[in-house]
């Protein structure tokens, strides 16, 4: 093979390796989130927004872009983001990228033929539909740090009329700028029902016409999309091994958010807001009960001594049951938000009765045995429980007898 054989071979083969990193999925949605990730959901989204993005429809523009308007984005992004990047790179990058979508809607708006085409390659009507958004979410780009910064701000002003006045300082007047920026600021924002009521002071009404006419609709749709981006995540990490932790976050938050809007929604039962509120109420509640209605059933099988075979503890047995009595705890602090009263009340009952019965019986069974290892576990494991269920001073005293136990 000859020297320049095989250099065609090494530029075609690096060549392909650029597309097809440019074209990953993966590596697509790691460039979209450090540019824009601030205004970012995922799916379900059930109710879209001006100012939420949905990030695979993100994605899609991104591949359509690189693949077949602008191939250079790739490396450009890549030197953008690198550790050496600058703001000021990255702010011309995103330039670009809303520049080219501007571009090619115009053409689009221009020749219905090539509006046709450009609705192929992006992947569907629904993503030619969002293309608009999306070009201003880059367009914009410099914007949504300082609103994710006025989110985390607001956290500490304890003064409403400032909060009034950092209110008035955005676009109202502009409403496609103001959801990017009230949907980047609200992820920030860990009480949103004291923003809630500074903004039903300012519009002088309580109903979705009266804070819509005062111009503060963007704020309370931001507070929809992000209850409804909790959905993910009861989509994706229900199992065994499941990140509790992240879930029972996801529910709090959902419930925070959807408790503030409830504010409106209570007494405006007709208006957009209060279906929207209705919609996610029951999305979330459906998500959820399959996994309530068996935890009373997992801890007493968890909690037991097997009725055939051989005596020993299934752990990922105790880990779904106690990753169940969790979100049963989660669901009950946020039952408000649920249409699950009767299923939480139920199942928190008969919980309640079930470890009772189960911990005074290993706790028992430790007390003839503190030397087996399984009954150990069983018993650590019922007051873990215990703790979740009741209260840690319920846990402690279990934890004193169970010490005592093993001392005789």
């Amino acid at each position: 093979m000859s020297f320049g054989q095989r250099k065609f071979r090494y530029a075609h083969s690096e060549s392909a390796a650029h597309e097809a990193q440019a074209a990953d999925p993966e590596r697509a949605g790691e460039i979209i989130k450090a540019l824009i990730g601030s205004v970012l959901v995922k799916q379900p989204v059930l109710f879209p927004s001006q100012g939420a993005i949905d990030s695979e429809r993100a994605i899609s523009v991104w591949t359509w872009l690189v693949r077949d308007v602008e191939p250079a984005l790739f490396h450009e992004a890549k030197t953008a983001l690198s550790p050496d990047g600058t703001q000021q790179l990255r702010t011309t990058l995103c330039a670009k990228i809303s520049s080219l979508i501007a571009e090619k809607i115009a053409q689009a708006k221009e020749n219905p033929d090539f509006d046709r085409r450009l609705t192929i390659q992006l992947g569907g009507q629904e993503i030619r539909a969002r293309l608009s958004q999306i070009k201003n979410a880059f367009k914009y780009h410099q914007l949504l740090p300082k609103a994710v910064a006025f989110g985390r701000a607001i956290n500490g002003v304890r003064d409403e009329h400032s909060l009034k006045l950092a209110l008035k300082s955005f676009p109202v007047n502009d409403p496609g700028v103001f959801a990017l920026m009230m949907q980047a600021a609200i992820g920030q924002i860990t009480n949103p029902n004291r923003l809630l009521c500074v903004i039903l002071s300012l519009s002088g009404g309580e109903t979705q016409a009266a804070v819509t006419e005062a111009g503060f609709a963007p704020v309370i749709e931001a507070m929809i999309a992000h209850a409804q981006n909790q959905l993910w995540v009861f989509n994706s990490s229900f199992g065994t091994f499941a990140d509790i932790d992240l879930v029972c976050q996801a529910l709090e938050r959902y419930h925070r958010l959807i408790r503030a809007i409830s504010t409106i929604t209570d007494g405006d039962k007709s208006s957009q807001w209060a279906e929207k509120v209705s919609g996610l109420t029951r999305h979330m509640s459906e998500l959820i009960e399959p996994k309530l209605t068996n935890v009373d059933a997992l801890i007493r099988q968890s909690l037991r001594k097997p009725r055939i075979g051989p005596d020993q503890v299934d752990n990922d047995l105790l880990l779904e049951a106690l990753n169940g009595l969790y979100l049963l705890a989660a669901a009950r602090e946020a039952r408000d938000s649920l249409a699950l009263n009767s299923l939480v009340n139920n199942a928190w009952n008969e919980t309640g009765k079930a470890l009772e019965v189960l911990v005074s019986r290993n706790l028992e069974a430790f007390r003839h045995s503190p030397q087996s290892n399984i009954v150990a576990q069983r018993l650590n494991a019922g007051i873990k429980m215990a703790e979740v269920r009741f209260n840690p001073e319920y846990a402690d005293i279990l934890k004193r007898a169970r010490d005592g136990a093993s001392r005789l």
